[in-house]
Parts: structure tokens; C-alpha cells; sequence
């Protein structure tokens, strides 16, 4: 049965390409029959497509489509907009096809992802080439995390084709600097290294001391992974030199990284130590280390800690390394931690487990050759150890016929010694001698001597201009040094009564600061816990434990002392996080409804994403607002009363919108006269003025009264800055 319905495929497939037009049905429209299925348009578009011809598949496509929506199928519409979105794409039509990819997107629930929301943005903006470019770029960025780097080159080059005619350098270098990286990841290197080359001349031009540095350091990176290290380290030193010029910490650790694994592979086992432990140690300052650059460094304290033969040790870092990059979805990083912990087991004996963590990492998808010729390796070193050579030769001669493991030394290096150890076993010793012979070969250019000693004089040549700069910087600094003294013998006179009246001028300026702001820290204090505030709350408490309502009159005291605590607690901070004042908040409304008899009620609304315990601003700034709702806008409100609270990150904002369905602010103002303006709100306003002055930040505020909307109440939308 199954040799008989083999025949009818081929029979079938050989009458597609001889007579497609008999093969496959005409419908000029997209007026679809129910009879046909979307099989029945599905396989021609996928044949179209495979033949190049893609304006006859888009045709098909969008017939499967219309049959595909009439049944509402949504994993049939997304495989449909995908295929649609792939021909638009080899036709150049790269709108169109983004446009479709959107459509995909939108029934994935990819619509939460950043990079996608930056896409549809762009999409709704004017095409001119520079948004264009922008575009393009942004669409290149969020097709990896979908598994298509390939398809993310084109629309890099795309964008990098703008770039240029448009002469934007500034462009030019993160664009080519990018699709230098993704060439990389595809094992791609002559291509990477010629990207980041141009990268590196666009940098030049504007003379951006960032982009050269890393143009020099992914460079390096590039001339070590192929083995030539002289090359490697000679751009890596100039990186460090540009690094240390413009004084510039960020990514510090990664680059101390870099120069590590550099060392590693020239042998040099004690720089490498050195340059690890320098990573570590800056790798939590400030934009020192990504997370990603961690995971890489508790990688090289793993493998630095099995070379000293400290296993349990090595074993804690490669598990943290796995940790971090788990939590950011770093594939690569987990495929990394995942072999080194089965090399561990192989140094302990155990290579049944090894061999299945090996598995367990190939499991893991990615488009970067590199990780599967390791993955051959470390699996071909177990058979052998096992006993199971036939295995272990089928590896390693994938690994040496792969077009691109010449682009990756130490790999290929380890096939060659795999090799000549596993044909001698099997006895295969023409083979094994050959192989030792290439081996051997290899070594020596790895291994080369002079460039050992290259390498090392340049790190020395590195390290002596360095104390020189330093010295000239110390002696420089000693000579301003002198002319200032001489210039303040001159005018010491002038100098010290200028100082003088400056320092009490400050000093006094400073004194009529802090007072002021400590009487307005105690009018916020006493504002938020005035004493009618005070006296009904206590009153009502009294009157609970008169009508022996014990346990409401416990809770709600403590509801009372938690307020007064954590106002006191945070009224004299100059900033705090944002979930503190949401604890603020939430006490203080849940003690405003317990008052009231519970005849409103609140909803606190935030994004996932919002990252409340980092998120800091100015403290009491909302309540003032919160306060006004509740006693003014739902005072009349019996019952159905409702407060929304709602919060948003826009950047170095923070939006906040707080909303009742009351009676309005302009009904409001006419019961409680428009010159009245609570206490609490002319703090908040003088608060406001000190803060823009001091901060040079904006803080705005908005009232809207919702019945001109057909709804009753008041929306109040407030700016915070973020502090």
C-alpha cells in the first residue's frame, strides 16, 4: 500500500512539471467555491514558490486565504500570511511583505514583543527613506527571536542600501555593524569581517569613538576565532586604547572578555585569568556588563576553575551562567553551559550523562554552524572514551567536510586530534597517519612561536605606551598644577574675600533651601494626616468598639497605623520606588472606603512590564489627587461609586491617570466655589515648582470632566518625571 501511494505521489509530481497548466486549476478571482479546499490552493502556491515564480504563488496564496478565513482558521491564515509575506519579500515588495508578517504576528500574540510594536509603529508612519530605514531595521531586529536570520539579512541590506544613498553614516555603521554579527551567527566570516570593516571606515568618518571601538573589538573577535591571532590581538589593543582615551565604562567587562579568551588562545593561561577576574570585577557597575556578557563571564570562571581541576566549583559557575541566560532566553548561552557541564561529567567518569546533557543542548535550535561542529566534537569524544568509534569517525567527518569549519581554529584543531585518535583505534593507520600529518600542520600554525611572541609584545608594547600616557597625564597635571599656585600667590587676597562671600552665599542659599523644603516635607505631612482626617478615623474606630465591633475596629486601626507609618516613612525621602507608593496608596484608599461604609470601590491598573520596585519618583505626588476624588468627586455617590488608578512607562515619564465617576470637576468646583483650592493641592503646587526648578524635568497635570464625554466623573492625567 504505502510502494503503491509512492508511485501515485511521483506520477502526480512528474505531471506537475510537465503539464502545470493542466495540474492546477484557473480562478481569476477570489470568489472561492467551497468545494475547493485549501489544500487544494495551498500546493500550487508551494509549488509556484519553489520554481521562483512567485507572482503565480502569491496568486494561490491568496486563494488558500479566502477559503481559510470563511472557516476561521488561524493557524492556516498565519501559514498563509507567513508564505505571502516570504514571496513579497523575494520580489522586493518589503512594505508588503512586512505588512503581512504583521497580519501573522497579530494572531501569534507576538503583539507584546517590543520589537514588534516598534514595527507596526513605523508602518503607520510616512515612507520616506529615512523612516523607511528605520523600518527595515527595526523588521530585521524581530525576525531572529522567530528563527529567521537569514530573512533578517535582507532586510538589513535593504535598509543598509538607503543608508548609503542617503550618505547617513551614522546608519551606515549600526547597520553594517549588525548584519557583520548576523554573518557571523551563519558562519558567514569573510562577509562578517568585511562588514565590520566598513562599520569601522563609517565610524572613522564621524569620528565616534564608540562604534570604532567596537568595530576593532568585533574585528579582533573575528581574526581570533579563525586562528590568527596576531591580527586578533592587534585590534583588540586598539580597542582597549580608544576605551580608555575617552575614559568610556560601558560594556568594560566584555572587552577585559575578549582580551581574556584572546590570551586563552594563545596559551597564555595567566592573562587569561587576569583579564577574567578583571571582567568580574566591574561587571556590576554601572553599563559595565549586559546580562548576556555576564553569562559569558561566569562561563570563563567555569572553564578557568576545570583547568584547575576545582570541579564542584566549576560546576557552580557554569550553573549560574545557565541561570542568567535562561531568564533572558540566551540560547546560545544555554547550549554553552549545557556542554561544559558534560564535559565535567566526562572529567568525573559519567559519560552517559554527559553525552545526554550533549542532547539535551542540541535540542536547542540556532543558525550558527559553530555550536553543532562543538556539539560533534565533545559527542565524538565520548564515543571514543565509550568504545564506539564507527560514531564517534561519522562526527567528526561531517565536522571536517563542513564548508565553514575552517572559520572556527580551536574546533577544527580538536576534529583533527579526534581524528587521528579514532582511525587509530579501528585501525585504519593510513587514515590515521594523514590526519596527524594535517594535524601536526595545523598546530604549528596555531602554535607558531613568533606569533606567540608577537602577541606578547604587543600586549607589552600596549602596556608601555599606557604607563606613558600616564606619566605624561601626571606630569601635565603637575605643571597646571604650579601655574595655579603661582596665579593664587598673585591674587590671594582677592581670591580668599571672594571665596569667602561665595561660600556664605552658598551657605546661606543652601540654609534657606533646606528649610524650606523641610517646612514643605511638614506641610505634606501634616496635609495627607490633617486633623479632620485624624478625628474621623479615630471616631470611627470609637464608635466600633462602642457597638463592640472588635475585629473591624482592630483592622481598620491597623490600617490607620500603616498609613501613618509609611507616610512618615517616606515623606522625607527625595524619591522613591513606585511600589512604595502604590503601598502608600493602596492603605490609604482601603482606608478611605472602610470610613466611607464601603460605597466605592477602586481598580489599580499597570502593565506586566512595568518595572514598579525600579521605577522611582517624587514621593506624596498622587495622593493629593487620589484624596481629591474620593472626598470631592464620590462624595455624593451612595453606592457604585468606582476609582480607577492607571499607570504607564513612556520612557523617562511616567503617565498617570486617576479617574472616578463622580459628579465632575466642574460640578465640583461650583458646590465648593472656584477660588477654594484644598491644602493638600497648593503643597502639590508649590512641590511642582520646587521640583521643575530643581530637576529641570517637567511635571504636568490635566483635568478632564467626563461628562462632556456622555459619562460622569473626573480624569485627572499627571506626568510624572522618572527620578
Amino acid at each position: 500500500m504505502k510502494i503503491g501511494i509512492r508511485y501515485i505521489f511521483i506520477i502526480w509530481l512528474v505531471a506537475l512539471l510537465v503539464f502545470p497548466k493542466f495540474c492546477v486549476a484557473k480562478k481569476s478571482d477570489l470568489l472561492i467555491s467551497n468545494d475547493y479546499n485549501t489544500t487544494y490552493y495551498d500546493s500550487p502556491g508551494v509549488y509556484y514558490s519553489s520554481r521562483t515564480d512567485n507572482k503565480k504563488a502569491i496568486e494561490y496564496f491568496k486563494k488558500a486565504l479566502v477559503l481559510k478565513e470563511s472557516e476561521n482558521d488561524t493557524l492556516g491564515m498565519v501559514s498563509t500570511y507567513e508564505s505571502l509575506s516570504h514571496s513579497y519579500q523575494l520580489l522586493k515588495k518589503y512594505r508588503k511583505a512586512i505588512s503581512y508578517q504583521i497580519l501573522a504576528s497579530e494572531l501569534k500574540a507576538d503583539v507584546l514583543n517590543p520589537k514588534f510594536k516598534r514595527v507596526k509603529q513605523l508602518m503607520s508612519m510616512t515612507g520616506d527613506s529615512l523612516i523607511l530605514t528605520r523600518l527595515y531595521y527595526r523588521f530585521g531586529q524581530f525576525l531572529p527571536g522567530k528563527g529567521e536570520k537569514k530573512q533578517a539579512t535582507t532586510y538589513f541590506q535593504e535598509a543598509l542600501r538607503l543608508a548609503q544613498a542617503m550618505h547617513n553614516d551614522k546608519a551606515i555603521a549600526t547597520l553594517t555593524n549588525k548584519l557583520a554579527g548576523e554573518y557571523r551567527d551563519l558562519g558567514k566570516y569573510k562577509l562578517s569581517i568585511l562588514r565590520y570593516k566598513e562599520s569601522l571606515a563609517a565610524a572613522i568618518r564621524l569620528n565616534d569613538s564608540n562604534l570604532m571601538s567596537s568595530a576593532y573589538l568585533n574585528l579582533g573577535d573575528n581574526y581570533k576565532v579563525q586562528g590568527n591571532l596576531e591580527a586578533g590581538m592587534d585590534h583588540l589593543l586598539k580597542a582597549l586604547k580608544i576605551k580608555e582615551a575617552i575614559d568610556d565604562s560601558s560594556q568594560l567587562s566584555f572587552y577585559y572578555i575578549k582580551a581574556g579568551e584572546m590570551a586563552k588562545a594563545s596559551r597564555n593561561w595567566k592573562k587569561w585569568k587576569e583579564y577574567v577576574q578583571k571582567a568580574y570585577e566591574v561587571k556590576d557597575f554601572d553599563h559595565c556588563a549586559t546580562p548576556i556578557e555576564k553569562a559569558i563571564i561566569y562561563e570563563n570562571l567555569g572553564s578557568i576553575a576545570r583547568q584547575n581541576h576545582q570541579l564542584e566549583k566549576a560546576f557552580r559557575y557554569f550553573d549560574t551562567a545557565m541561570d542568567i541566560s535562561r531568564k533572558i532566553n540566551y540560547i546560545n548561552g544555554i547550549k554553552v553551559a549545557l556542554n561544559s557541564n558534560a564535559q565535567l561529567y566526562r572529567l568525573l567518569g559519567q559519560p552517559s550523562k554527559a553525552l545526554r546533557l550533549l542532547l539535551v543542548a542540541d535540542s536547542y535550535p540556532t543558525e550558527n554552524p559553530f555550536y553543532r561542529i562543538r556539539s560533534n566534537n565533545a559527542k565524538a569524544e565520548l564515543y571514543l572514551e565509550t568504545g564506539e568509534y564507527k560514531k564517534a569517525l561519522r562526527l567528526l567527518t561531517e565536522n571536517i567536510s563542513s564548508s565553514v569549519s575552517g572559520n572556527y581554529a580551536g574546533e577544527k584543531l580538536k576534529t583533527l586530534q579526534l581524528l587521528y585518535k579514532v582511525n587509530t583505534e579501528l585501525a585504519n593507520y593510513k587514515e590515521a597517519f594523514r590526519w596527524n600529518d594535517s594535524l601536526r600542520n595545523f598546530e604549528n600554525f596555531l602554535r607558531d612561536k613568533d606569533v606567540r611572541t608577537k602577541i606578547a609584545s604587543l600586549e607589552t608594547k600596549y602596556q608601555s605606551e599606557k604607563n606613558k600616557r600616564v606619566i605624561e597625564m601626571l606630569k601635565a597635571k603637575n605643571e597646571i598644577y604650579d601655574q595655579q599656585i603661582q596665579f593664587a600667590v598673585l591674587f590671594i587676597v582677592g581670591l580668599i574675600v571672594i571665596i569667602i562671600f561665595g561660600v556664605f552665599v552658598t551657605r546661606m542659599s543652601k540654609l534657606k533651601a533646606e528649610y524650606r523644603e523641610n517646612q514643605l516635607q511638614q506641610q505634606v505631612l501634616r496635609s495627607q494626616m490633617n486633623p479632620h482626617f485624624i478625628f474621623n478615623a479615630l471616631a470611627s474606630i470609637q464608635q466600633m468598639i462602642q457597638n463592640q465591633e472588635t475585629k473591624a475596629a482592630a483592622f481598620y486601626l491597623g490600617k490607620f497605623a500603616s498609613i501613618a507609618r509609611l507616610i512618615l516613612e517616606y515623606s522625607r525621602e527625595e524619591s522613591i520606588p513606585l511600589e512604595k507608593e502604590l503601598e502608600v496608596l493602596q492603605s490609604y484608599i482601603e482606608l478611605e472606603k472602610l470610613r466611607s461604609g464601603n460605597h466605592f470601590e477602586y481598580i489599580i491598573n499597570f502593565a506586566h512590564e512595568l518595572e514598579i520596585e525600579f521605577i522611582r519618583i517624587p514621593p506624596a505626588a498622587i495622593q493629593p489627587f487620589v484624596e481629591n476624588a474620593i472626598k470631592h468627586g464620590l462624595k455624593e455617590k451612595q453606592e457604585g461609586g468606582l476609582l480607577q488608578l492607571s499607570f504607564e512607562d513612556q520612557g523617562d515619564v511616567l503617565e498617570v491617570v486617576i479617574e472616578d465617576n463622580g459628579i465632575g470637576i466642574e460640578q465640583t468646583q461650583n458646590q465648593i466655589g472656584k477660588q477654594h483650592k484644598p491644602m493638600a493641592m497648593a503643597i502639590f503646587e508649590e512641590r511642582r515648582r520646587l521640583m521643575q526648578k530643581r530637576y529641570k524635568r517637567q511635571l504636568s497635570v490635566r483635568f478632564l470632566d467626563l461628562n462632556r464625554e456622555g459619562k460622569s466623573g473626573t480624569r485627572v492625567i499627571i506626568h510624572l518625571p522618572v527620578l
